[in-house]
């Protein structure tokens, strides 16, 4: 392979993590970048890389799953333009963009295979991807903390202030901070605990790098003051404490751990800024609403929904057929809920196919956290293979419990289909695929 071309394959894989932390249009761009450097390897000699790559067995599962909500989609959307069912007179506006947003379902095999052409004859590993991706969370940090406390450079007020502002980054929203920045953060959090606890040090990445970038990330979801990001952290905490202290602590150090951080908890809670957070009711009653306009959506069009992504539209109508007078005072939006936008949007066929697809990536990112670390476990020897192993396993740990909280998130805000977050979780994805290849190899 061309050294130019190999220098394309790295440089687009490394760019499109970078800009996966980034903002929207980064995102687009670097992930163009990424598809031209697919392209050029269909084009060179390289092309069987592409046209017979060896996916294993759980490529079929994500093909599956993948295929099938990519149809319900479209198929909601197929029947709400042949038999439109109207709110308030208004029917759904079917347009080219509703079929096209499903397309973040190819990220994933597209990096697999860039990255698989980018190995060959390279020394080039995950850590090549992922150290750059830990070193900017790092530095968004700085910036975190910068516009907490002067919303630069995109404000957006913490409620009950005047003066302090949510850490959005360049995302423009808190919650999309909350769904994007839990994967470096607990992907850096599981490999850093992991190496801690095994008395390990890594030759290819330095662990006390990737520890700063964990507690980096644990800060900028702080800042966030979402307050499901705030749950969210401390379930995350807690599920990478049990997988990698279960076995180091006494039963009397577990009792006065938890302690201390229900003392410590509790503490927090009375600083007023954070009580005041917590103690804000708005946004759950009009979250109620929307997910009762969704119910109703379901109930009328209970196989395909009112349509993939025709919530947002239609539930002004919902709100102006039920309270014609009083309409414009109800709050307008998706459905605020992964669980309640798949099933008004695309009806149970699609919300089947969500939580199917759902349910696969969280297994196999368990699955391959298992199979590294138990083949890491039988090795009789401590070498740079074994070493690796724990990397792998500890990595993938850290994306199950990142798809497990974006799936928390997703109770009460949808970040399924926002393209921010798809960018960040095809990513995490797309990672995995890589890291089932380079286990196989290894067989």
């Amino acid at each position: 392979m061309s050294g130019t071309l190999s220098k394309l394959l790295r440089g687009s894989l490394i760019g499109y993590a970078l800009a996966s932390l980034t903002a929207m249009a980064p995102m687009n761009l670097s992930f163009l970048l990424v598809l031209v450097a697919w392209f050029a390897v269909l084009f060179s000699a390289q092309r069987a890389l592409i046209i017979q790559y060896p996916f294993g067995p759980p490529f079929k599962t994500y093909r599956f799953w993948g295929l099938a909500l990519l149809l319900t989609c479209w198929g909601s959307l197929v029947v709400a333009k042949i038999f439109p069912f109207a709110y308030a007179g208004h029917d759904p506006e079917i347009t080219f963009h509703g079929f096209l947003k499903i397309w973040y379902l190819v990220i994933p095999v597209i990096l697999a295979t860039v990255f698989e052409a980018a190995s060959l004859g390279e020394n080039l590993s995950i850590v090549t991807i992922v150290k750059p991706w830990w070193w900017l969370t790092i530095a968004l940090f700085v910036l975190a903390v910068v516009q907490y406390f002067t919303g630069w450079p995109q404000p957006q007020l913490i409620p009950d202030t005047v003066d302090r502002f949510h850490a959005t980054l360049f995302f423009g929203h808190h919650l999309s901070t909350a769904s994007i920045l839990i994967f470096p953060t607990f992907t850096a959090l599981a490999v850093a605990l992991g190496a801690i606890t095994r008395k390990k040090t890594y030759s290819f990445v330095s662990v006390q790098l990737v520890l700063i970038a964990g507690i980096a990330g644990y800060g900028i979801l702080f800042l966030s003051y979402a307050r499901t990001a705030w749950i969210a952290i401390v379930i995350g905490a807690l599920l990478l404490l049990k997988k990698y202290l279960a076995s180091q602590l006494s039963r009397k150090q577990w009792i006065l751990g938890a302690v201390a951080v229900a003392v410590v908890g509790l503490a927090a809670t009375q600083l007023p800024i954070i009580q005041g957070r917590l103690q804000k009711l708005y946004g759950i009653n009009e979250r109620a609403e929307l997910w009762k306009a969704n119910i109703d959506f379901f109930t009328h069009r209970p196989i395909t929904g009112i349509g993939w992504l025709k919530t947002q539209e239609m539930s002004e109508y919902y709100f102006k057929q039920i309270d014609p007078d009083h309409y414009r005072e109800h709050f307008w939006g998706h459905a605020h809920s992964n669980f309640f936008e798949m099933l008004g949007g695309t009806g149970i066929l699609g919300l089947l196919a969500f939580l199917g697809w759902s349910l696969f990536t969280l297994k196999f990112a368990h699955g391959l956290s298992t199979r590294f670390e138990l083949r890491a476990l039988a090795s009789k020897t401590t070498d740079q293979n074994q070493s690796w192993d724990f990397f792998y396993s500890d990595f993938a740990r850290g994306i199950f419990v990142a798809l497990l909280l974006l799936h928390f998130n997703g109770l009460t805000n949808v970040t399924f289909w926002e393209g921010k977050v798809m960018h960040q979780q095809m990513l995490a994805v797309g990672l995995l695929l890589i890291l089932d290849r380079v286990f196989r190899a290894k067989l």
